[in-house]
């Protein structure tokens, strides 16, 4: 309506509702926004003399809004609603003169149009004059003045001013030194977004200015400023995390912090970096070499591992050997890498001086000499290196090994199949009983199909392995490694069931045959279903992927990738799946895939940083913790964090999710013992179903069938664990597989 009015009057030629029309339009008042329509208003109304209409036109011409950019022109119509009375206008002409915008630089006229437009209230000009009697511009320099105007500007409002207001009281500019009200203006400008003036309250709070000490206030405020860019603040942040300063001590945190400053131009986080911690660095490195939480970047994994290595780090010089060998983020230079390796071999370290042995042996960067390499050799064993200790200390016979693994090759995992089919130690389900195919996903096996199997007159979940003839081994091998885990258990309620294999004898593709499970993936459960779920359907929930994970480890399998996609809700009932990662525990001639793998909020602490930490039963028990925390919430944890190395750091320090309000205590406590940091910290999962049991859950016998096997598809252990091996597949249907097979 005031817009429908406001057209009224300009159509009987009111000059004020010319400018109120000019201002709907340009903020989209009772009509949609158009620059256009208001520059034309504010032009009309500003010829017919409507003060605030000809300071707007010159914002537009100085702004270049719906015109050119026209400084001349701008200058023009702030002098003319300057003619008229308007304060602000006074102001802008005031910047004119003073950055030469439409008109010569002139600090005295500057000063001028400042002074008017503060005598008038304009806080942006009152600032404006602070800052002229602070620096003496075109008037003599008086602090005293300089502070009037700045608490003129601070009270109206100006953020700029109450900051600065802050800085006037703690150094004692032009009114005697008050740290109480130094830290009353700061904490004011700094609620109102001024990111110099958090910065300043961290400080406030770090050293007790004006407020009690309080560590943890400082860095919350260093952290806010922080994020808004504030180098000095992000070097702060670095500090506090190197120091463990109001915040866990973290080197690694600390490092990201000071690149961040340093990135920004601060001289002392670049120093910072430069000759920090040597575990930072070559932590860093490992982060950049492996990807953990933080995109995979070889060139700068070599830099920071360089730094470390230079500042005596042992464990990076052989990384760095390890980068010159086989080329990684540096040109490949053989020599350079077994000088790395001889340096250390000398002082002991067990890796190289195996290293040392394979160069010596086999003429890598070092003319061939046998009898050194065996030398190198039985140094390593004797200092009990970990990767040689399996080996009898029969130095004549060690080469012999060695050989064996470097000429072992992949059995051949087509035949695998075709065998294990012709014994009956895999049910072949006939292709042309599987009927009504729906595409669910594509996946890293192929293509992840629903269909009805006719036999059964039951939906069941196919993966289907293409391309076999022409597949690399390590697809075909993790079809046949997860086979092989189903093969080796027995049969549960709480695991999904392998059915069998199909073959497609058109394309002579291979599918793997599992249950259906009706209500799809737990995570997509809880958030189709949560509001109607009870706590007593939360904790049956939990209870029962506690049961499955018993069954498991019962039959010392680890389940290596426990996460929401990975549990699926049957008519009601929580089933685990995906054994594309597990590892059989006691299968000792088994190898396993070196590195991180999984989703990283539901990881092992230990194995964020350090790969080569061991995943134990503890590892799945710390996956299942976090598994309670999300039937809690509904949602998956740390939804809201980007940032993989920022989490992946954070959870290595200990940080979790906050309860859920209304959480049962008994229930809080039990999921946070579970993902307690330190693995021996951690209970059992007889443990685990133990506590269940006091919340009112216990096993029911008849819902687990006991060494229950199927001729039609179940064989015996010691057969299906032939030659097992462990593989790197993704932890969703959806997901492209990743293998990596070591023999």
């Amino acid at each position: 309506k005031a817009f429908y009015w406001y057209q009224k009057a300009t159509e009987n030629g009111n000059i004020d509702a010319q400018y109120a029309l000019g201002t709907c339009y340009e903020n989209g008042i009772g009509i949609g926004k158009d620059e256009a329509s208001a520059f034309y208003w504010y032009h009309k109304a500003a010829e017919n003399g409507n003060e605030d209409a000809q300071y707007a036109l010159g914002t537009c011409y100085e702004n270049g809004i719906c015109v050119k950019k026209d400084q001349f022109e701008a200058f023009y119509w702030y002098q003319k609603s300057v003619e008229n009375g308007n304060k602000d206008a006074q102001y802008a002409l005031g910047t004119c003169y003073e950055n030469g915008i439409g008109i010569g630089k002139d600090e005295a006229k500057a000063f001028y149009w400042y002074q008017k437009a503060a005598e008038n209230g304009n806080i942006n000009a009152q600032y404006a004059l602070g800052t002229c009697y602070e620096n003496g511009i075109c008037v003599m320099m008086d602090q005293f003045e300089a502070f009037y105007w700045y608490q003129k500007a601070a009270e109206n409002g100006s953020i700029d001013a109450q900051y600065t207001l802050g800085i006037c009281y703690e150094n004692g500019t032009g009114i005697k030194t008050d740290k109480d009200k130094a830290f009353y203006w700061y904490q004011n400008a700094a609620k109102n977004g001024s990111i110099n003036a958090q910065y300043a309250l961290g400080t406030c709070y770090e050293n007790g200015t004006g407020i009690r000490k309080d560590e943890v206030k400082a860095f919350y405020w260093y952290q806010r400023a922080a994020e808004n860019k504030s180098s000095n603040a992000q070097y702060a942040l670095g500090t506090f995390y190197k120091n463990g300063i109001g915040i866990r001590k973290d080197e690694v945190e600390a490092f990201y912090w000071y690149q961040k400053a340093a990135e920004n131009g601060n001289i002392n986080a670049q120093y910072a970096l430069e000759n920090g911690s040597i575990d930072a660095q070559y932590t860093l490195g490992i982060c950049y070499e492996n990807g953990t939480g933080i995109e995979k970047n070889d060139n700068k994994a070599f830099y920071w591992y360089q730094k470390a290595a230079e500042n005596g780090s042992i464990n990076a010089q052989y990384a760095l050997g390890t980068f010159y060998e086989n080329g990684i983020g540096i040109e490949k230079d053989e020599v350079k890498a077994f000088e790395y390796f001889k340096k250390l071999a000398k002082q002991e370290y067990p890796n190289a001086q195996s290293k040392l042995s394979l160069f010596y042996k086999n003429g890598i960067g070092i003319k061939k000499d046998e009898a050194k390499a065996i030398y190198w050799y039985t140094r390593a064993i004797n200092n009990e290196n970990k990767n040689e200790s399996i080996i009898e200390k029969d130095y004549n016979k060690a080469f012999e090994w060695i050989n064996e693994v470097e000429e072992k090759e992949c059995e051949n995992a087509t035949e695998w199949i075709k065998n294990a089919l012709k014994n009956e130690r895999v049910k072949l389900i006939p292709y042309e009983e599987l009927i009504n195919k729906v595409s669910l996903h594509a996946g890293g096996f192929g293509h992840i199909t629903k269909s009805f199997w006719t036999k059964t007159n039951n939906y069941v979940v196919c993966k289907k392995l293409t391309n076999t003839t022409d597949i690399k081994h390590g697809l075909l091998d993790a079809f046949i490694h997860e086979l092989k885990i189903h093969l080796y258990l027995d049969y549960s309620d709480r695991i999904i069931r392998c059915l069998g294999v199909s073959l497609d004898q058109k394309t002579n593709e291979y599918l793997f045959i599992m249950q259906y499970a009706d209500g799809g993936d737990l995570q997509n459960y809880l958030k189709n279903n949560f509001k109607n779920l009870t706590w007593d359907n939360k904790k049956k929930l939990a209870f029962q992927i506690a049961d499955g994970l018993n069954y498991l480890h019962n039959e010392n399998v680890l389940h290596r990738d426990l996460h929401s996609k990975n549990i699926v809700i049957h008519e009601n009932n929580a089933k685990i799946t995906d054994f594309g990662i597990s590892k059989i525990q006691n299968i000792q001639n088994s190898t396993v895939y070196i590195g991180n793998f999984g989703i990283v909020a539901y990881m092992e602490p230990k194995r964020i940083l350090d790969p080569k930490f061991p995943y134990t039963k503890s590892s799945d028990i710390y996956s299942f913790g976090v598994l309670m925390w999300e039937i809690s919430s509904g949602y998956p944890p740390f939804k809201e964090v980007d940032d993989k190395i920022t989490l992946a750091i954070s959870i290595n320090t200990g940080i979790r999710e906050a309860t859920i309000p209304n959480t049962p205590y008994e229930y809080e406590k039990l999921y946070k013992k579970c993902w307690n940091q330190e693995p021996e910290q951690r209970p059992t999962v007889n443990e685990v179903l133990d506590e269940f049991e006091k919340m009112g859950f216990s096993i029911n016998n008849k819902s687990i069938k006991e060494s229950v096997k199927e001729n039609n598809n179940i064989t015996s252990k010691s057969q299906a664990c032939d030659k097992s091996s462990e593989y790197i597949q993704s932890s969703d249907l959806s997901s492209n597989l990743c293998i990596n097979i070591e023999h």
